[in-house]
């Protein structure tokens, strides 16, 4: 069953920063209604970006409203969702006793990390968290496409879960 979240995206050039070699770009993540969306992530490298289509969404705009898709999978090696018109990328959720943090697929760790006493309820419920018990992994598909939802509507306050669709890799 996939997991939707309509995000609105707006550019924060206060939030940018270099970590090392790693170029952050800072947005604020709010719900539709303009309230802030209750996670401690501000900004995005340029993997991230490209994924999110920021930049591609955005056009020159401060803020876009953008569609984000959690695809759960049964594991590693399950067949690439596919989402026409959207970047499809697959991470790994590890829970660390009350965090979680996203690894790419080759395991590498990225900046992104849930935590259980920080985050707002339904950005846990969304990436997973909440499902995982201290040690476990959650394997998952994410992608983001140009929400079609007005801004300005109600914050959700929850999910939408869809049944997933797959299709062969």
């Amino acid at each position: 069953m996939k997991r939707t979240l309509h995000i609105l995206f707006r550019r924060d050039p206060a939030q940018d920063r270099r970590d090392e070699e790693v170029h952050y770009e800072g947005y604020r993540l709010l719900w539709p209604d303009g309230s802030a969306v209750g996670v401690a992530v501000d900004s995005f490298c340029k993997h991230g970006q490209r994924l999110l289509g920021l930049g591609r969404h955005l056009a020159g705009h401060r803020e876009r409203l953008v569609e984000v898709i959690c695809f759960p999978l049964r594991g590693r090696e399950d067949n690439l969702n596919r989402l026409p018109g959207a970047r499809v990328r697959r991470f790994c959720l590890r829970r660390t006793e009350r965090q979680g943090r996203l690894h790419f697929l080759d395991g590498t760790a990225t900046a992104i990390v849930f935590d259980l006493d920080r985050d707002e309820r339904a950005m846990l419920d969304w990436v997973g968290l909440t499902g995982l018990a201290d040690g476990e992994d959650q394997w998952f598909d994410l992608a983001a496409r140009p929400a079609d939802v007005p801004v300005g509507v109600p914050a959700p306050g929850g999910l939408n879960f869809d049944a997933a669709v797959q299709t062969g890799a």
